[in-house]
């Protein structure tokens, strides 16, 4: 159950909808890291690998036009901070978007990530730049800014 407490963050993107669909299900790797398959359709399994021993695993529950969701079901990060990856387990990342006369709007929600966790310090700030400016990028100009390893 998603609280106020859940790490969030929104960006008004100049695209379709149809865009942001596929940047967040095809083309993940051009925007926030290297990915071992598409993330198209509920019960998929992908793999961001962000080089060293770090990555996590997703299994998408949802990919519709409106909100894709992600359930993290691996997680082993480099941060050697203890707890920090049984933290990720289990969190679910929501990307909801919705087109107005100006763009589309996505609000991104890591739930579970909270202000008192232990990878909050490191997480949100790296949300906010994937979300805000890598995604935002990919999609306005064609060059996001993803982790290469």
């Amino acid at each position: 159950m998603e609280t106020k407490e859940d790490y969030r963050q929104s960006v008004l993107i100049q695209c379709s909808v149809q865009q942001v669909f596929k940047a967040l299900t095809q083309e993940i790797g051009e925007w926030w890291g290297p990915v071992d398959q598409p993330a198209i359709m509920p019960g998929d399994v992908f793999k961001i690998d962000f080089g060293g021993n770090s990555y996590w695993k997703f299994k998408i529950i949802s990919a519709d036009y409106d909100h894709i969701l992600w359930e993290c079901i691996a997680s082993n990060q480099d941060h050697n901070v203890e707890g920090i990856d049984e933290e990720w387990l289990g969190s679910k990342l929501h990307w909801r978007f919705t087109q107005t006369k100006a763009g589309v709007t996505v609000t991104f929600i890591h739930q579970g990530l909270v202000p008192h966790g232990k990878c909050y310090d490191v997480c949100a700030p790296a949300w906010d730049f994937y979300v805000t400016e890598s995604l935002k990028n990919f999609l306005e100009q064609g060059q996001g800014n993803p982790n290469e390893r």
